[in-house]
């Protein structure tokens, strides 16, 4: 339909930090196809079978035909997918969710921004236009748990797509600073697999990033700190191991201080009420890797040295880096990054590690 015309795009990934969305320079790499054009005229041209599913969807909203919707629509949870958590309603029939539909957006006055093609997924990207403002959302086609191409909503058993989402939705409200791009080269190119068996399907997203893999000894103060963001991480990581509690706090942006000091009274009140003998000090493990995409830095640890570590012993914590300062963020908040980065079916660990030198001969 309209031509040929996608193009692999890199865009902006949105993170939350507290709470509140930050831009930084990672990105998703995938293949789009831009549009921006009422739905009506899209649903004229001729159309493929992903984009008629599209299209049977939002005529049955609009028409409150819950048959014709049903005769495309699978709900989220009984698609294929492999996110942990599943979006579902306590009725979850084809009626049910074409009522949710209608409720909370306004399909008579819709655009259609853009089609993506993600792996074996394809989704449409759409905007209602109300009086007051437009609401971005998305519907994508993929199979469903009998292996049926169906079409369903963006949910968490796809994180892959709600970041995605989150991305271009981030465009719509400020469409200079989330602008797609064809040209951004970063250092790592990771080829998500999809599929959950190393496959990133035909139609790969990558999410793009710079860093740098390491091997620094948080709690050998006789080993200089590279950069002064580990030389910061270094004195939060001393102040908690020493008990230092205030000063460890104040590591933290005020949002996420707030929550640790609570944490750290409950735990004081809770050795108070079960008097435990003296432990040694624990040790500080090791810096692995520092994912670079400033204001926003992820530090990846490990508790023993060299490069055997495994994917499941590798922990990250969010740095902010903001008005010179360096703070760690995000304690007790969980984001759709986090989603994806501790699911191994999608982020296999392994690519932090340092690519192995060939011996000379």
């Amino acid at each position: 339909m309209f031509g040929e015309d996608f193009t692999r795009v890199s865009v902006p990934l949105p993170v939350l930090i507290d709470g509140q969305l930050v831009r930084c320079p990672l990105y998703l790499k995938f293949e789009m196809k831009s549009y921006n054009i009422p739905f009506d005229q899209f649903a004229a041209g001729h159309l493929d079978k992903e984009q008629e599913m599209f299209v049977t969807a939002v005529q049955a909203i609009r028409k409150a035909d819950p048959a014709k919707f049903a005769s495309v629509w699978t709900a989220p949870n009984q698609m294929k997918g492999l996110g942990t958590t599943i979006i579902a309603l306590i009725e979850n029939s084809p009626e049910n969710w074409m009522n949710v539909a209608r409720s909370n957006l306004d399909f008579d006055n819709l655009r259609v921004i853009a089609q993506a093609r993600l792996g074996q997924n394809t989704m449409f990207i759409f905007d209602s236009m109300t009086k007051d403002t437009i609401r971005r959302n998305a519907f994508y086609v993929g199979l469903d748990n009998n292996n049926q191409m169906r079409l369903s909503a963006v949910g968490s058993s796809a994180p892959v797509e709600v970041m995605v989402l989150n991305a271009l939705q981030a465009a719509q409200r400020e469409p200079d600073a989330y602008k797609p791009s064809t040209n951004i080269n970063l250092r790592y190119e990771y080829p998500i697999p999809l599929s959950g068996n190393a496959d990133a399907g035909v139609h790969p997203v990558f999410l793009e990033f710079d860093g740098s893999p390491m091997d620094f000894p948080l709690g050998d103060e006789k080993v200089t700190p590279p950069t002064p963001l580990l030389q910061f991480f270094r004195n939060a990581a001393l102040a908690h191991r020493n008990g230092n509690d205030e000063l460890y706090a104040s590591s933290f942006t005020a949002k996420s201080a707030d929550r640790l000091r609570q944490w750290l009274a409950a735990m004081e009140s809770r050795r108070k009420l079960t008097p435990q003998s003296p432990q040694m000090q624990s040790r500080l493990g090791y810096v692995k890797f520092v994912l670079s995409a400033d204001p926003l830095f992820l530090v990846f640890q490990a508790p023993t040295a060299g490069n055997d570590w495994t994917p499941q012993s590798l922990t990250y914590s969010y740095i902010l880096h903001e008005g010179g300062t360096y703070k760690i963020a995000n304690f007790s908040y969980s984001t759709e990054l986090d989603d994806f980065l501790q699911n191994p079916q999608f982020f296999d660990k392994q690519i932090l590690k340092p690519i192995p030198t060939s011996p000379r001969h």
